[in-house]
Order: C-alpha cells, then sequence, then structure tokens
C-alpha cells in the first residue's frame, strides 16, 4: 500500500499540487497522466522524499523501498552498463548474474560495454530497469520513460513490469493518453492539483474524452 494523504505543495505563489488524495495497491501498474506542467515530475519527487511536502503525507509499508527513474536519468556516465549492473549486483547479494538482467531487458552485448554517457535514452532506461529488477523496490516510478519512444521499447517495458507487478506499486507518468491506456485500462489524471482515476468505460464518454484531451493539449490531433 501506497498512501499519498492530502499532499500539498507550492512554489512560491504557484500550488502545483493542492490536495492529492489516493491509495495505490501492490500488483498494479498506475498510468499518471498530465498535461505540461501538471505537476506530475513534482508529484513523484515529493513521494520520494527528494522535496518536501507543504503539508500532508506519504503512508507506505514500514520498512519500504521506493526506486525513481527521474526523466533526466540520474546514472554514472563514465562507466560501461555492465560495470554498473555487476556492482548493483555485488551489493544484492541475493541477485542473479548480470548477464541475466541484461538478457530481461534486451540490452545486447556490445551496448552492456559502452559508457553509459553514451546510451540514448531507450538504453538508459533499460538500464534502470535492470537496476530496479536486482534492487526489488517495494514502489518503482518512471517519469515519463514512455512518451515518443519505439514501439518494440514500449513492449519490451511494459512486458517486464507486467511480468513483475505482482511484488510492486508502479507508476508511470505520461503526458499522451493512448501511452496511458498501454499502461492501464484506467488512468488516474492530475489536473488543477488533484489526482482523479478515470475509468475506460468513463473516457469513452465524448464529451469526458475531449475534455481529457484539451487537459493534454491533444484535441486538436484527436479524431473524437
Amino acid at each position: 500500500m501506497l498512501h499519498l494523504n492530502h499532499l500539498k505543495k507550492s512554489f512560491g505563489k504557484t500550488e502545483i499540487l493542492t490536495d492529492v488524495e489516493y491509495i495505490f495497491n501492490k500488483g498494479g501498474i498506475y498510468p499518471i497522466l498530465g498535461g505540461p506542467g501538471a505537476g506530475r515530475t513534482t508529484l513523484f519527487e515529493c513521494i520520494a522524499g527528494d522535496i518536501s511536502l507543504d503539508s500532508g503525507e506519504v503512508k507506505t509499508q514500514e520498512k519500504s523501498t521506493l526506486f525513481f527513474a527521474a526523466k533526466q536519468s540520474v546514472l554514472p556516465m563514465l562507466i560501461t552498463g555492465y560495470q554498473f549492473i555487476s556492482m548493483l549486483c555485488d551489493m544484492n547479494k541475493n541477485s542473479e548474474e548480470p548477464e541475466y538482467y541484461f538478457e530481461k531487458v534486451k540490452l545486447s552485448q556490445e551496448i552492456r560495454d559502452k559508457h553509459i554517457g553514451d546510451y540514448s535514452f531507450e538504453e538508459k532506461k533499460r538500464l534502470q530497469l535492470a537496476a530496479f529488477l536486482i534492487q526489488k523496490p517495494y514502489v518503482m516510478m518512471f517519469d515519463e520513460a514512455l512518451d515518443y519512444c519505439t514501439e518494440e521499447y514500449i513492449d519490451d517495458m511494459l512486458d517486464v513490469l507486467n511480468e513483475v507487478k505482482d511484488e510492486h506499486i508502479i507508476l508511470m507518468s505520461t503526458g499522451l493518453l493512448d501511452i496511458a491506456h498501454r499502461i492501464s485500462r484506467d488512468v488516474l489524471v492530475l489536473n488543477n492539483g488533484e489526482l482523479n482515476l478515470i475509468s475506460y468505460e468513463t473516457m469513452q464518454i465524448p464529451e469526458i474524452k475531449k475534455a481529457v484531451l484539451d487537459i493534454l493539449g491533444e484535441a486538436d490531433n484527436e479524431i473524437i
């Protein structure tokens, strides 16, 4: 369980999170959908404890761990992917051999031996996913990890996450409705500082879908 208990956060006079209240349960992959400036990254940073809340509380099970894969990857740039994953395996004694995780996230031998600084966006995200599989955090958050990416990469990422989701709570932010629906039929929309669940059935109502697309700035490109 991850309980966001009436979270509020402002920067100066700008309110970002006005009242975020939601309970996430283990075994789900939750899409956090929102338009530009909606506060998705701020929400993740508040959950991770990277920035302080003005009020409210993030509650989860005792001694649980959390992994936050930021949009701008925070990874060691001057070592190879293989060195990075080997180091994590050494730190987590119950892990498999490094090759197991590279095969799981489909990073080739050639890519494993490159410096992480030379990785593409998708390669860095695959590497972060490998790190997640080694560390096995209770809560996992990916910030815009699937937006504007290749179909192969999106399928690979979701295949692995769906395989392991039963033991985790996984949150994935996106600014695209079609990506949100690939993650889950039901989506959570962050707008005006609040988080609201919209079921797949409700999203099929033309007026509701148009309102969501307006929030995302997609309405002009979508045929309802």
